[in-house]
């Protein structure tokens, strides 16, 4: 039989819509463009819509996605629909095949059926579990299979299960860097939190550190937790507190800029004691702060605390949901002269660049691959 060598084109799978403008859905977004960006060409494919399933049935081939073609410098080639049976019926032309949110519906399995051992295929979990139990059970580790997660924190929650594993960052592309130096706004006595209305997200922690004559809003979408809005509501009434909602990526950028700091409370318990074991894997607002010349404040939660740690700026870090602690720290940031506060930025900035960059994150991904695929290596780094 002949061996018949596949392109290094690139196939993108998010087994969840983008149509939302959260951290997950940018990310994946990003990712193809990182990888077009450097020459190759990539299709980025995902449901138009999605209701979730939890049984096999032959319907799921008939659900439609859009599938868009890049091709270079963020070029659009086409945006057409397809179904995912003619997506699978593709599938042996890519040489890479990324599944994102692998962990989301039973759909990975058809993609999986589909693909062959001469192709490469990555796994990243984007916080959607819905078929974990599932796909655990069913997983059986081959050679052509590497999981890269997003941050350390999410790659040792992957590792229980298997051990072709590691993680690679990405947040920032270095042309937002560049411009961030020049881009320095004059600071209003506000803080600012962002993030979908989540009850995960625990906004009622700085809600209640809030202190003197300062301010907060509290920026993002609704969810269906409705109750959680209402609780937010009554916690706020005659204070300096706005939920402002969702707002354009530029309004929001120039509320981030303008504020003294920017508060991810994100936590492992909820204000009504339920238990998120993932309430957050990386923590891109993080990123998008400092890229806004404001100083981040985060919760130890495990993938904000990695964060900050790697952008050394592990003193504005807080035990989750203990607000007196948040407080202190928010008084410590108004403190600061503008001198210290822009050498914490700055420094922050320079492991950004080390660190998170888009710009040459596939071939990061690509050298991860090389090492861990090819010298039979299997351990996260």
């Amino acid at each position: 039989m002949v061996k018949i060598e596949k392109k290094d084109k690139v196939l993108v799978i998010s087994l969840l819509p983008l149509k939302e403008t959260g951290g997950g859905e940018n990310y994946t977004r990003n990712c193809a463009i990182a990888i077009s960006n450097l020459g190759v060409e990539c299709h980025l494919a995902s449901p138009t819509e999605f209701a979730f399933i939890h049984t096999r049935n032959r319907s799921r081939f008939e659900r439609l996605f859009n599938k868009t073609i890049f091709i270079g410098e963020q070029s659009l080639h086409s945006l057409v629909k397809e179904s995912f049976i003619e997506i699978l019926s593709t599938i042996s032309e890519y040489k890479y095949v990324w599944i994102h949110q692998h962990l989301a519906t039973p759909l990975v399995y058809d993609i999986l059926l589909a693909s062959d051992p001469e192709q490469i295929i990555l796994f990243t979990n984007l916080g959607f579990e819905e078929n974990a139990e599932d796909f655990w059970i069913r997983y059986n580790r081959v050679p052509n299979h590497l999981f890269i997660e997003i941050s350390q924190y999410s790659a040792s929650r992957t590792q229980k299960y298997t051990h072709n594993v590691s993680y690679v960052y990405g947040g920032a592309w270095k042309k937002k860097l560049e411009e961030s130096f020049s881009k320095v706004l004059p600071k209003k006595q506000q803080f600012v939190s962002v993030g979908r209305l989540l009850p995960h997200k625990a906004f009622e922690v700085a809600i209640d550190a809030l202190s003197g004559n300062s301010s907060l809003l509290i920026i993002g979408p609704e969810s269906e937790e409705k109750h959680y809005k209402q609780f937010l509501q009554n916690k706020i009434k005659g204070r300096k507190i706005d939920i402002v909602g969702e707002i354009s990526s530029s309004d929001r950028d120039n509320i981030t800029s303008r504020s003294l700091a920017l508060i991810a409370n994100s936590s492992s318990v909820t204000y009504d004691n339920r238990l998120f074991e993932q309430s957050e894997l990386l923590g891109l607002v993080l990123i998008e702060a400092i890229l806004n010349n404001t100083l981040p404040i985060a919760s130890s939660q495990p993938a904000l605390k990695e964060v900050m740690t790697v952008l050394e700026m592990e003193e504005l870090v807080y035990p989750e949901r203990e607000s007196q602690s948040l407080k202190s720290k928010m008084l410590f940031v108004k403190s600061l002269s503008s001198d210290e506060y822009q050498e914490l930025i700055n420094k922050a900035k320079k492991n950004i660049e080390s660190l998170f960059l888009w710009d040459n994150y596939w071939t990061r991904v690509q050298n991860l691959i090389d090492e861990k695929m090819f010298t039979g290596e299997r351990y996260a780094r």
